[in-house]
């Protein structure tokens, strides 16, 4: 009997960040407890171990892609104008990762979605994303001329990256939020706003 799966074997070479794509869409169908290596690859007509070397965890498919943000992100942080406020000055430069970011926006609603949904994902962020945060501290250190392992530094560059994700859960979550970057500012702005309260 004839089915439109694709065969299985060893493909060309594929685009990561297409593979990347359909595998999102499958994980989001069958959900990302219920999608085991030999499904995904069997969804792309590839052998388990051929996906492998695209993504060596299924939690790299999720999470993977990612990489190059915290290079965009730490020269925009070193680049932030001294008079802005430490809230506006990451939101503005978390902007301008969303800039360069060539993810459609309805990819990225996908994979965020199942981040914030699925606690194993929550539990053991990227590499990238855990960048980010010593990015973020390291930030914070310098704006108040301390060590970036001082107590603020560390306590505060951790609290605007966990917003950071929270606002990314609650945009991928709520279908009416157009612009993650906007999400960010307006979480991190109200994260401000209570220092002053």
């Amino acid at each position: 009997m004839e089915h439109n799966r694709p065969r299985i074997g060893r493909p060309p070479l594929a685009d990561p960040e297409v593979l990347r794509s359909r595998l999102l869409g499958f994980i989001d169908r069958a959900g990302y407890d219920q999608a085991s290596m030999g499904s995904l690859a069997a969804e792309v007509g590839m052998s388990v171990r051929t996906l492998h070397r695209y993504f060596p965890a299924k939690a790299d498919i999720v999470w993977g892609g990612i990489e190059s943000s915290i290079e965009t992100l730490t020269r925009e942080l070193d680049n932030a104008d001294d008079g802005l406020p430490v809230f506006e000055a990451v939101a503005g430069a978390v902007a301008r990762v969303f800039d360069q970011n060539a993810e459609d926006l309805t990819v990225m609603r996908v994979r965020l979605r199942l981040i914030a949904l699925t606690p194993e994902l929550r539990a053991n962020q990227s590499a990238t994303f855990e960048a980010w945060r010593h990015a973020i501290i390291g930030f914070v250190a310098r704006r108040r001329g301390e060590d970036a392992r001082g107590l603020v530094a560390v306590t505060a560059g951790t609290a605007v990256h966990t917003a950071i994700l929270e606002a990314l859960s609650w945009w991928a979550l709520h279908s009416e939020a157009t612009d993650p970057a906007a999400t960010i500012a307006a979480a991190l702005s109200g994260l401000g706003a209570l220092s002053v309260s």
